[in-house]
């Protein structure tokens, strides 16, 4: 099932908005994003409190990081470091810092609640 739709919520002072084409894969809530050049699906994942990419998404460096974080399961995960990766959505460039990990799925990686928060403070969603 492929069902487009937008985002747009209620607003209240502490909203985020969100205006974004989005497709459900599977009953996935997804989005495509242009990363250097190359049109990539990211899961939606409001449950993650990171963002993460697929290794090998990005030709960015992957730098050491410290964060050790949980999957659904409990379990840590298993990090390879951290990406700052630009990316166009809906014609905006963002910069973000994504773990880099390996995910049990196609999708390029999942946008967490880390970069809602980050760009919501910043009034760029």
């Amino acid at each position: 099932m492929n069902d487009d739709s937008s985002i747009r919520p209620n607003a209240s002072d502490k909203a985020v908005m969100i205006s974004v084409s989005m497709s459900l894969e599977h009953g996935t809530p997804t989005i495509s994003v242009q990363m250097e050049g190359v049109s990539r699906c990211l899961i939606l994942d409001t449950g993650s409190n990171v963002s993460i990419l697929q290794p090998d998404v990005s030709s960015c460096d992957v730098r050491v990081t410290a964060q050790k974080p949980h999957g659904v399961t409990g379990d840590l995960l298993d990090i390879k470091g951290l990406q700052s990766v630009s990316f166009l959505l809906n014609g905006r460039e963002y910069t973000h810092a994504f773990l880099v990990c390996s995910l049990p799925t196609e999708a390029a990686g999942l946008l967490g609640t880390d970069i809602l928060e980050k760009n919501r403070s910043r009034n760029k969603f």
